[in-house]
């Protein structure tokens, strides 16, 4: 299958992956109710975005090059405006979700120290003879696992997409961009 996936790409002579992104003019790339916008970061337009990343998520650890093609003559100063709003945009989605990840782990560490209140509570309760503490107890330490679970969970099984997604974001970051126009 991934062998087939790949097939759908042309290469370079160095055996990169090209992601071909065609458009018959430059603005064509940005959204169109942010065109004067002064932050680079946030312009670009959101189809030409989850190109990318479809893209490069597609093509796993490939290596790759970003080849913008035009119907129109490009600019000088337009390939520098492309290659920087690219580089501003993926580095903003990778410190958003740096924010995320540490967001997980101050949860996570909450939960945790939750669970250990609960659990230590529980054991504390245990010791106290009669009905009412013993289904309090029983009460608080299921709680307490709960609660651990959650920061595990968090822990090892939400973080790896993010992981997953740092690395995309630094990938597209770090890729080379090329230009061409069509005539």
């Amino acid at each position: 299958m991934k062998k087939d996936i790949l097939d759908r790409y042309d290469r370079t002579r160095d055996n990169k992956i090209i992601i071909k992104i065609s458009t018959n003019k430059f603005e064509n790339l940005y959204d169109n109710f942010d065109m004067s916008s002064s932050f680079l970061k946030k312009d670009l337009s959101q189809q030409l975005v989850d190109y990318i990343i479809e893209s490069v998520s597609e093509i796993s650890n490939e290596k790759f090059i970003i080849k913008f093609y035009f119907k129109e003559n490009i600019e000088q100063k337009n390939i520098l405006h492309i290659e920087k709003s690219l580089d501003s945009y993926f580095n903003y989605l990778e410190e958003l979700e740096k924010k995320k990840m540490k967001e997980q782990i101050k949860n996570s560490l909450i939960f945790m120290l939750i669970g250990v209140f609960f659990i230590t509570l529980s054991i504390l309760l245990e010791e106290k003879h009669g009905l009412t503490y013993r289904i309090i107890s029983e009460g608080l330490m299921v709680a307490g696992w709960v609660s651990m679970w959650e920061a595990m969970a968090t822990i090892l099984i939400k973080w790896l997409p993010l992981s997953k997604k740092l690395k995309l974001f630094k990938k597209i970051v770090d890729s080379k961009i090329e230009f061409e126009n069509k005539k």
